[in-house]
């Protein structure tokens, strides 16, 4: 593992654990205003989903540098990684207002993260990103599909 993989990874592991801590805090309501992210019955599927996000940031990074050195064959993942950011970003803004379209848009997710998870699986032997989101695509079907 290369330096910038090295970082790459110590910053999703950060952000993930904050953002697992955050939502999976006990209801410590100062204001007597505003619930805790745990309390959401969308809780597991959004930390599912930004877990999916974040892999799926590392991957299109790394799709780019090898598009960069003349791999045509990641431009396919580098499209659905960036379907797969942009449609878990909005799962998880949905889901945490409780709104009405988040079963919808879950549906969608689902659809885009599997088609990501088989893109992914094609490189998945031969980098290990691929094979990170493959596998965090799969667990975010997962979870998305008890929405």
């Amino acid at each position: 593992m290369n330096r910038k993989e090295l970082l790459q990874k110590a910053g999703m592991a950060v952000a993930v654990s904050g953002i697992l801590s955050t939502l999976s805090a006990e209801d410590h309501d100062h204001s007597g205003t505003m619930p805790t992210a745990g309390k959401s019955k969308y809780a597991k599927a959004m930390m599912a989903a930004v877990h999916c996000q974040l892999s799926a940031e590392v991957c299109l990074s790394h799709c780019l540098t090898e598009l960069g050195k003349g791999d045509k064959a990641m431009a396919v993942c580098a499209a659905s990684t960036r379907e797969v950011i942009s449609l878990c970003d909005s799962f998880v803004k949905l889901a945490s207002q409780n709104s009405s379209f988040t079963k919808k848009l879950a549906n969608l997710c689902i659809e885009v993260c599997e088609a990501c998870a088989k893109e992914c699986d094609k490189h998945a032997n031969h980098h290990a990103v691929c094979k990170e989101c493959r596998d965090s695509c799969l667990a975010c079907v997962k979870e998305l599909k008890k929405v």
